[in-house]
């Protein structure tokens, strides 16, 4: 059995690399296909945030997205709430995780 370190996490704020609060971590998203987790940020006014949990920072106990607002705002949107397909997975990761996309 994996024990989920994102739960830890969640009723905790999310910051984004300036400062902005994002809004709470209000579930975690264990993938079982590839024992990745995902973060979702409840936003106020907006839409949920779906982060992968590898690339959160935590400097002194706070839990930071290493992004600024504007490319969290153009983060992929999902409809699907608890699983994430293939797609979704693969968006996700293109979009997080491509090299050199952010400023």
């Amino acid at each position: 059995m994996t024990i989920s370190v994102g739960l830890d996490l969640v009723g905790l704020t999310a910051f984004s690399r300036e400062g902005t609060k994002l809004g709470k971590l209000k579930d975690v998203i264990s993938d079982g296909e590839t024992s990745s987790e995902y973060l979702v940020v409840g936003r106020f006014l907006a839409r949920d945030l779906v982060i992968p949990a590898d690339v959160v920072e935590m400097p002194d106990h706070r839990v930071v997205v290493p992004f600024s607002d504007g490319f969290l705002d153009c983060a992929p949107a999902f409809k699907a709430k608890g699983a994430l397909s293939a797609e979704d997975r693969s968006r996700l990761e293109a979009f997080y995780h491509a090299p050199a996309t952010e400023d």
